[in-house]
């Protein structure tokens, strides 16, 4: 009975750490990338991700939000979802989801006579997860701008780009 307590002891110590060090190392991230799809009330984002602790990362996600040129633009809801890789090569993911009006999409520059429109995209993040933890929280801040032309009369977004970061609680 002794030994079999030991060894349960024993397996314990050499199994928690390794448990409790599973989630990413990094609890924030500067985060890069692009708008690949939007309407009036939800815009969709990727892009890359490197943490405060050496993790990188892949990311995506979907904002819902009201109407943009509401006073203020709140954000209803969404999905936050990011894979990492530590630096000993440790692969997780961390995933949340947009706390109802936890947010706003605020405008910086309207981007007069179709010049480059900026927007401050902030929200907060909760049910936040990694593989091995659940119940945290976290925020998204992001600079967003679509860069424009007028061509033939009409103002063209070409491209919109995202620089920012987001943290989290584990």
């Amino acid at each position: 009975m002794k030994l079999s307590a030991l060894a349960l002891v024993t397996l314990a110590v050499l199994v928690l750490p390794t448990a409790a060090s599973a989630r990413p190392a990094s609890t924030t991230f500067t985060a890069t990338g692009y708008e690949y799809a939007f309407t009036q009330t939800v815009g969709s984002f990727a892009g890359s991700a490197t943490g405060n602790a050496g993790d990188t990362g892949l990311w995506n996600t979907t904002v819902q939000h009201d109407p943009l040129g509401s006073m203020p633009t709140y954000i209803n809801g969404g999905t936050f979802a990011m894979t990492t890789v530590g630096s000993g090569g440790h692969v997780d993911f961390v995933d949340g989801d947009f706390v109802h009006h936890g947010g706003t999409i605020t405008t910086l520059d309207r981007g007069a006579n179709c010049t480059n429109q900026r927007f401050q995209v902030t929200g907060r993040l909760h049910n936040v997860s990694t593989r091995t933890t659940s119940g945290g929280t976290g925020t998204f801040s992001v600079v967003l701008t679509h860069y424009r032309r007028s061509i033939l009369g009409h103002c063209i977004i070409y491209k919109a780009r995202v620089v920012g970061g987001v943290g989290f609680s584990y």
